[in-house]
């Protein structure tokens, strides 16, 4: 569930009161299993405090804001679940994320399956190897689908891809 600490603690109380085992109360960036054991806290990626209000997302003023060498229009932030293949290549795990403060319109699905496609071609082994081959991509694909080039904050996640034991 989403929301603020008290919103989290809420959400545990009422876990609890039905009788379901609420032991965490993750924060922005966690990444959570859950499986025939429960729920476990994987890994914490830290995330920049933000301010939500309605659909705007805006770092906090004097916790990591900054100014930049051009103008941005908004604030895109993607997280990226993916897990290594066999032939060095990448394969996204789950939904995709995006969190976007402009008030541009693009083609979610057309950019998901355009991601797919390409995460199959690049190589690398590691995460940071992928980040420097997905990045320029990524802004070349934004900046030729919007009007005006929001400031994009990739996050990528690794995740162990389900073994064909694991599915049916």
């Amino acid at each position: 569930m989403h929301g603020e600490p008290r919103h989290q603690q809420a959400h545990r109380e009422l876990a609890e009161r039905l009788d379901i085992q609420a032991p965490l109360a993750p924060l922005n960036g966690d990444l959570i299993r859950l499986d025939g054991d429960g729920l476990s806290l994987e890994a914490r990626h830290p995330q920049p405090p933000c301010i939500v209000s309605q659909d705007a997302v805006a770092p906090l003023p004097g916790l990591g804001s900054r100014d930049h060498d051009g103008p941005r229009h908004g604030s895109l932030y993607l997280a990226l679940s993916v897990a290594a293949t066999e032939d060095g290549g990448w394969t996204r795990i789950g939904r995709l994320m995006l969190d976007a403060s402009h008030g541009q319109v693009f083609d979610e699905e057309a950019f998901a399956d355009w991601l797919d496609d390409l995460l199959e071609t690049l190589r690398g082994d590691t995460l940071a190897d992928l980040r420097l081959a997905l990045q320029p991509r990524l802004m070349g694909w934004f900046a030729d689908h919007l009007r005006r080039l929001p400031e994009i904050h990739l996050q990528i996640l690794a995740v162990e891809a389900p073994s064909h034991s694991d599915v049916g």
